[in-house]
């Protein structure tokens, strides 16, 4: 179990949340609201989530919390892993898959 919430924890890049107004998502952002993602970091497989009332749930439950956005970023809170923030590349669509550098190796993410 530590284990996963190690992997979990590399999941979401932790970068402080900044006490802003928020900036508009940019359209992978909001694909990725509206449609979830899978997560592959380190073998590690699983979908992330995202409900209309600022939720979310990842990996068959094993976080949640809530979350917010900002600009290419979506912000998560959860008391498994803090408050954490990633960057999302522009451009990008349902269906498409990318790399993202994680502390403890690069992850793939596939846009549902």
């Amino acid at each position: 179990m530590k284990l996963k919430l190690a992997l979990l924890a590399a999941v979401m890049v932790a970068v402080p949340a900044i006490a802003q107004e928020a900036a508009a998502p940019t359209d992978t952002v909001k694909v990725i609201v509206e449609k979830g993602v899978t997560i592959d970091a380190g073998g590690m497989v699983g979908d992330i989530i995202y409900s209309p009332d600022g939720k979310f749930s990842g990996f068959d439950g094993m976080f949640e919390g809530t979350y917010k956005t900002d600009g290419n970023k979506i912000c998560i809170e959860s008391a498994v892993i803090g408050t954490s923030c990633s960057e999302y590349p522009d451009g990008k669509k349902s269906g498409d898959s990318f790399e993202m550098p994680g502390p403890q190796g690069t992850m793939t993410v596939t846009i549902k």
